[in-house]
């Protein structure tokens, strides 16, 4: 049976447009390479694989990329340590992949909503000290998916043996590759030389020949070689054999390079008749075979080869304990939500002489939320009370408890979002009809306001406005756009939905192209989590804060709290976050006056709408609400 990767095609899908780190340790490691190769290959975005170590000393903005760990057990106190920094500087996308069901990684990362855990058990067991049975199923499930999410008409056989010897037996494949390697074994120094396709598995090949003792591995590409490397064949020759992994992708070079190398120094050239992912995968598997031969031949069982006391000691530090020393002395709920404003670190801040104006801008922002007192609440829908799984399925008995809890106070609850009549029935299924009539949706991104009792919203009419016309023609006759993107078409409203494994960015620039041709006054275009909203002239999510506040009765000066999740230009709440009090549960905009993100960090999304919301104090008898900003970890 096919292990289900839904929900990783799902995650490389969401991380298309994005760079990527790769995390691993020992053979995970190995893992991370392949993966960084996949995608590179495929999405054109850099990629690189990284240790535990590497990825907490990095000084890199993780907040437009891609991390993804890598773990076998799951269980490694590096890998969760690197895990427990790096969730709270919040990446884009963050996903943890173990080949263990309920692992200790995958119960820490389900504590972080924004997180992407996947974990799945291994068909051929337990690891062995080498973990070359989840070394195989990452590979394997990684090749999987990136070749579904970007298909290419060359799909991995149902069997493994089925690509890696397709003409030969097991047995035949492994008595020739005895063969082949025989002379290296002879030799205390094995050269490996590799192309692009077969780096992972020169990556492999060291580790393994390094963390079972079984010999000493230099590695090296082809032209990599070239820039002085061979010098040690020239000096230590008669100590030192090569290994040659050619694919179909650097036949050319590699058979020029070998045919150079000196009649008395042993290769071992190993050929593999294919490309790209089928050549790296290839290359990997029989990586895994020669492992194997080399313990044979120097009598040490690679699975079982003895770990010294110094090396369990070694091992089961806890490298990642101390947290990293800062220079500034900040609470750290401010640091974080002034590093979240500024993407910028403190320490940064400090040098530049700009750290004592965000510290007014916080304190000053948070003074006057602590000191306003609000009659309703305007929410964004989706990824602020939403989360993407449930889309589909409708906001979650949290969120509605919540929510509930404002209404019995005596508050109006506006819910802006740029879908239609769906986020209706969502609704209604969960909020008792006692509160319909105090619940006001703003459809189509504020186009359309109406009560949630009120059948009559929103206007499903099909058919663009005057406004929106031309765009929608042009849209329709754009072929790329039909093979990039599927589009909904309303009065005040056009969605641009991605297809799957299609660039956001992509679509995006395409969208922008059109509707900036035309120059029509008073269009826009927004971005939310999951779709791209050109929008007719004054349509807007603040319209729906001026009919909450209509309906409430209050002044234009009545203290209104509004909370998204795009706060950042083009993003389809900035309009909405630009309200005095504002509060973002993820992206926010520079503006040093309104839309902060207070949330604990680490929380994103939903899970920060939860924490802000219990976080708010109520006062029935005079309809009012004030929010409470301390330095605790919510409970969302």
């Amino acid at each position: 049976m096919k292990t289900c990767i839904d929900p990783l095609v799902q995650a490389i899908t969401n991380s298309a447009a994005l760079p990527l780190l790769v995390t691993g340790s020992g053979g995970s490691l190995t893992a991370a390479h392949l993966t960084a190769s996949l995608h590179q290959r495929y999405t054109g975005r850099i990629a690189k694989a990284v240790t535990p170590l590497e990825i907490v000393s990095l000084t890199l903005n993780f907040k437009d990329m891609t991390i993804l760990f890598l773990s076998a057990s799951g269980k490694n106190a590096d890998i969760i340590g690197a895990f427990q920094r790096v969730v709270v500087r919040e990446p884009r996308c963050l996903v943890v992949m173990c080949s263990r069901k309920e692992s200790p990684l995958s119960r820490l990362a389900e504590t972080y909503r924004y997180v992407d855990p996947i974990d799945f058990s291994l068909p051929a067991g337990k690891d062995g000290f080498l973990a070359t049975n989840s070394l195989l199923a990452f590979s394997v499930i990684l090749c999987r998916a990136y070749a579904q999410v970007f298909p290419t008409g060359y799909a991995l056989p149902e069997i493994l043996g089925t690509l890696v010897h397709p003409t030969l037996t097991k047995e035949q494949f492994s008595a020739d590759l005895h063969r082949l390697c025989l002379p290296l074994w002879e030799r205390e120094t094995i050269v490996v030389l590799y192309g692009p396709a077969g780096h992972a598995a020169a990556v492999d090949l060291e580790s393994k020949f390094t963390e079972a003792a079984l010999g000493s591995i230099q590695m090296a590409d082809y032209r990599n070689f070239a820039h002085g490397r061979h010098h040690w064949l020239a000096k230590r020759g008669a100590k030192t054999a090569v290994l040659a992994l050619v694919t179909d992708d650097d036949r050319d070079i590699a058979d020029k390079t070998l045919r150079l190398i000196p009649a008395d120094i042993p290769v071992a050239r190993i050929d593999i008749p294919q490309r790209g992912i089928h050549a790296s995968l290839t290359a990997l598997v029989t990586a895994l075979y020669i492992v194997g031969l080399a313990g044979e031949a120097r009598g040490i069982d690679p699975g079982r080869p003895g770990v010294p006391l110094f090396g369990r000691r070694i091992y089961n530090l806890r490298a990642f304990e101390v947290s990293p020393a800062f220079s500034h002395a900040l609470p750290s709920h401010e640091a974080m939500a002034i590093e979240r404003k500024t993407e910028t670190e403190i320490d940064a801040l400090v040098a530049r002489g700009e750290c004592d104006f965000w510290r007014d801008a916080y304190r000053s922002f948070c003074q006057r939320l602590q000191t306003a007192s609000f009659r309703a609440v305007v929410f964004d829908y989706d990824g602020t009370l939403c989360a993407p799984h449930e889309r589909y399925t409708g906001i979650s008995n949290a969120v509605v408890s919540q929510l509930v809890r404002l209404l019995e106070a005596g508050l109006l609850v506006g819910i802006a979002t740029g879908r239609g009549s769906s986020v209706r029935r969502d609704l209604r299924c969960r909020i008792g009809q006692t509160w319909w009539s105090r619940v006001v949706i703003g459809y189509y991104n504020g186009a359309d306001n109406g009560l949630l009792g009120d059948d009559s919203h929103p206007d499903s009419a099909e058919g663009t406005c005057d406004a929106l016309g031309p765009i929608a023609e042009a849209f329709r006759a754009n072929i790329r756009l039909a093979h990039l993107a599927a589009c909904t078409y309303r009065r005040m409203q056009i969605t641009v939905d991605p297809k799957p494994g299609t660039s956001e960015t992509v679509v995006w620039d395409v969208v922008q192209q059109i509707v900036h041709s035309w120059n029509l006054p008073g269009v826009t275009v927004v971005r939310s989590s999951h779709s791209i909203d050109v929008l007719a002239p004054g349509v807007s999510k603040r319209t729906l804060v001026g009919h909450v506040r209509e309906l409430a009765g209050a002044a234009e000066t009545t203290a209104i709290l509004c909370i998204g999740d795009r706060g950042r230009w083009p993003g389809n709440d900035f309009a909405l976050l630009q309200e005095p009090y504002s509060l973002s549960a993820d992206e926010i905009s520079p503006d040093p006056n309104t839309c902060w993100n207070l949330a604990p960090p680490g929380y994103r999304g939903v899970q920060a709408t939860l924490d802000y919301l219990q976080s708010l104090k109520l006062d029935s008898s005079l309809s009012r609400v004030a929010i409470r900003i301390s330095d605790s970890k919510g409970e969302g």
